[in-house]
């Protein structure tokens, strides 16, 4: 005699009976028995299904603030972009007029080179936080 499963057992055949394959049972409708189990099943699926619901609501708001995040920093990366020029500018004109120093052709190569670096890298944040692939604007 196999053990009971869930409340079930071979010793009831009016209320159960076997298929053609090993281990399967049926409860016959309409018993009590059945309408238990129908009921736990259903509550069973209202809390999968709620649960499912409140995850993917979670997932949708953690998207929602990550890309309004992303649109903050993009939005830090132009300011300090700009904030960037301006202040180079600033001190080139400073460097040449106030001090007497020139800079001569190599120097400020360089130094626009440095900046093309680090717009290099800033491009590449940028693609990486939209989720683009990173692409050689300046090769």
């Amino acid at each position: 005699m196999s053990p009971k499963m869930d409340g079930l057992s071979s010793e009831s055949s009016e209320e159960s009976s076997h298929s053609g394959t090993s281990g399967s049972r049926r409860i016959v409708k309409n018993t009590e028995e059945y309408r238990k189990r129908r009921d736990r099943n259903n509550q069973a699926v209202k809390r999968s299904r709620l649960k499912t619901k409140k995850k993917t609501q979670e997932m949708v708001d953690r998207v929602t603030q990550l890309r309004n995040e992303n649109e903050e920093l993009e939005e830090n990366i132009k300011i300090l972009n700009k904030e960037l020029g301006l202040l180079k500018g600033l001190f080139l004109e400073h460097a040449g007029n106030a001090h007497g120093v020139r800079l001569n052709e190599a120097e400020l190569a360089r130094m626009l080179d440095e900046d093309l670096e680090v717009d290099k890298g800033v491009a590449l944040l940028m693609n990486l936080s939209q989720g683009s692939s990173p692409q050689n604007k300046w090769n």
